[in-house]
């Protein structure tokens, strides 16, 4: 770490001197202009001239299997800031292409715009100035508020059809969580984040862990759900699931409001909850039914812990 000592010239300019190493390799001439970023903790982040964000367009051999070229495409997509990526191959077949269309879509901004045999063009036509990740884990936590509310619906009515709506519904919870993981990471970049943006780097890292248990959240509700279309539960069962799904709903928003509002009295309260919530679970399975409903226990209790997580966040958060 190099240290300049502040001069003071004339009444009010305060200079002080550039590294030598770091000028020449930054090309610094005289009349040079430097940009300079203020950054949350009061530190100074300089940019020399010449240095852009990337938008450039980032080229991908279609040379290996989809699965893997897909995984590369979401990595992109959170940690990338490309303008065009272009996928080339000598024989690209057209069910790969309908699956990185499909793909696309459940990527918000990202647009499949040309595709053949040969070549495959995606754009970035993503705008993040007006997203927050507070907006993000807000529609997260949203959406995963009305998933346990069809499940008890699904419950008390016994109603498979609704089953295949919750699960389209985690398609979105998981479009967001992607938005809100690439958001994250343009802060760590310490690129300018959103001007609507109030979290600062620790509360952004608190809030990407909780998006990533929402997420968890989100992927046993939609396996519950699976796994109910598929059975047949006599009411008495069906009528403690609707109570440990009620029980999950309340956890599970107490949590997420004591991370808003770091309150970690609520966050404790949400913690003491355990025994009497694993009461209910035990109830539960020791009821008699011709189907397991072994997974759908297991669920409710991942729901539980995850939702425990985020109120052990609001702790952490609640002691800055």
């Amino acid at each position: 770490m190099d240290t300049r000592k502040v001069q003071i010239t004339g009444k009010s300019t305060y200079v002080v001197t550039l590294p030598k190493k770091w000028a020449l390799s930054s090309k610094l001439e005289a009349g040079s202009h430097i940009s300079i970023f203020y950054q949350e903790d009061g530190s100074l982040l300089l940019k020399p001239p010449g240095v852009k964000a990337s938008k450039n367009t980032k080229k991908i051999k279609f040379n290996k299997e989809l699965e893997h070229i897909k995984r590369d495409l979401v990595g992109l997509y959170i940690v990338g800031d490309h303008q065009t990526i272009e996928i080339t191959g000598s024989d690209i077949p057209s069910s790969a292409r309908k699956e990185i269309k499909e793909l696309c879509h459940r990527l918000v901004g990202l647009e499949m715009v040309e595709g053949d045999g040969k070549k495959i063009i995606i754009k970035n036509f993503l705008d993040t100035e007006d997203f927050t990740i507070q907006k993000g884990l807000k529609r997260m936590s949203s959406l995963v508020y009305l998933m346990l509310d069809e499940l008890a619906s699904v419950f008390e009515n016994n109603d498979r059809e609704l089953c295949s709506h919750i699960i389209t519904r985690d398609d979105d919870l998981d479009r967001m969580f992607l938005l809100v993981s690439k958001q994250h990471v343009e802060r760590l970049n310490l690129k300018k984040p959103s001007k609507h943006d109030k979290l600062n780097l620790v509360e952004s890292f608190y809030y990407r862990l909780a998006a990533n248990d929402i997420e968890r959240i989100g992927d046993h509700i939609s396996k519950i759900s699976l796994h109910f279309s598929y059975i047949t539960l006599p009411q008495d069962v069906l009528a403690i699931l609707v109570d440990l799904c009620r029980e999950c709903q309340s956890i599970f928003m107490d949590s997420t409001e004591s991370l808003r509002e770091s309150n970690s009295d609520l966050a404790n309260d949400v913690l003491g909850r355990d025994d009497m919530f694993n009461k209910m679970l035990i109830s539960a399975a020791q009821l008699p039914a011709e189907e397991s409903i072994e997974l759908i226990i297991d669920s409710f209790s991942r729901i539980k812990d995850y939702a425990s997580n985020i109120a052990e966040s609001a702790i952490d958060l609640s002691q800055l």
